[in-house]
C-alpha cells in the first residue's frame, strides 16, 4: 500500500477532484463510507471473505456504510448480505445493487427495498442486438473462449460477460490485463446506443442501464437520506478510472480513494478504523 500524500489531497485534506492513493490521517474521517464490490470487497463474481465481512462491521460500530455493486440482490443476500445482519448497527449499513438501480437495508427481520427501478423487456432486446452486433464488428472477442452463458438480465440493467459467467479464476485477470478489448466494446456498443450508459464492470463484464442510471444515484440519495454533505463521504474502488463503473461518482463531489483488490481495501478500512479510534 502506498504510504504518501499525493496531488490529491490538498491543505491536508482529500481532494474529489482525483482518486487518493494514499495514508489515511485522522482529520480525514469521513462521516459515511462507500465501498465498490468487486475487486474492492471481493475478487469477480465472488463473496467477500469472512475477514472483509468482520472489518465492515467494525467499521459499522463508527459511521454509515453502503456497497454499491453491479450485482442483483439475490446474487450478493446468501453469501455476504446474511452475514452483516447481526451487527448491533445494521440499520446504518446500505446496498445499491444494480450500480444503484435499487437500495435495499434490513428492517430487522427482512431486507426491505427503499427505491427500485426496472427494464422493459423490448429494452432488454435492443441492447442484446447492439452488443452482438458491437462484437461481431469490432472483432474485440475473436480468439477468445467462451465459459457459460454471457448475457446476465438484471432488473435495471443488461450485463454482458465477455468470457461467460463461469470463466475460470486464472483468466478473469488475464484475458485483458489492460481493458483494451473491452474499452474496444464499451465505446462501440455507446456507439450504438447513445441514448443509454454503459460502462465497464467487474473485471470480465460491460454493464448497460439507462441514461445517468449509475452510482451517483447512490452517492447522492444516500447524501440526502443521511443529511450529510456529499463532500463529507468518502468512496472506495478499483474502476475510478475514466470509463470503470466506479469513474462516475468523482462528479458528485465525494472524496475517493483507489484500491487495487481486496486485499489492498483491507488495509483501506483498517486506516479508516485507526482514524475512527482517534477521535
Amino acid at each position: 500500500m502506498d504510504n504518501y500524500v499525493d496531488k490529491s489531497v490538498e491543505n491536508g485534506r482529500f481532494s474529489a477532484k482525483t482518486p487518493f492513493r494514499g495514508t489515511l490521517l485522522a482529520m480525514d474521517r469521513p462521516k459515511a463510507a462507500l465501498f465498490d464490490l468487486d475487486e474492492t470487497l471481493a475478487e469477480s463474481f465472488k463473496a467477500p471473505v469472512p475477514e472483509m465481512v468482520a472489518r465492515l462491521k467494525k467499521l459499522l460500530d463508527f459511521l454509515p456504510v453502503a456497497v454499491i455493486t453491479g450485482r442483483t440482490f439475490s446474487w450478493v443476500e446468501p453469501d455476504f448480505l446474511s452475514l452483516m445482519t447481526d451487527s448491533p448497527h445494521i440499520d446504518q449499513f446500505f446496498v445499491f445493487p444494480e450500480s444503484s438501480a435499487q437500495c435495499v437495508m434490513w428492517d430487522g427481520s427482512t431486507w426491505k427495498e427503499l427505491y427500485s427501478s426496472n427494464m422493459e423487456e423490448k429494452e432488454r432486446n435492443r441492447i442484446h442486438s447492439a452488443i452482438e452486433e458491437a462484437v461481431a464488428e469490432t472483432g474485440a472477442l475473436e480468439g477468445l473462449p467462451r465459459f457459460g452463458e454471457q448475457f446476465l438480465n438484471k432488473n435495471a440493467m443488461v450485463s454482458f460477460a465477455c468470457l461467460g459467467y463461469k470463466v475460470p479464476p486464472d483468466m478473469k485477470y488475464s484475458w485483458d490485463p489492460e481493458n483494451q478489448r473491452r474499452k474496444m466494446l464499451q465505446a462501440a456498443v455507446a456507439k450504438k446506443l447513445p441514448d443509454l450508459e454503459v460502462a465497464l464492470g467487474g473485471a470480465t463484464t460491460i454493464d448497460v442501464t439507462e441514461k445517468g442510471l449509475n452510482k451517483t444515484r447512490g452517492v447522492e440519495w444516500l447524501s440526502k437520506r443521511l443529511n450529510i454533505p456529499v463532500s463529507d463521504m468518502l468512496y472506495v474502488g478499483d474502476a475510478l478510472y475514466e470509463g470503470g463503473n466506479d469513474f462516475v461518482v468523482i462528479q458528485t463531489g465525494i472524496k475517493t480513494r483507489e484500491t487495487k483488490n481486496p486485499e489492498e481495501t483491507l488495509g483501506i478500512i483498517d486506516e479508516l478504523l485507526a482514524a475512527c479510534s482517534m477521535r
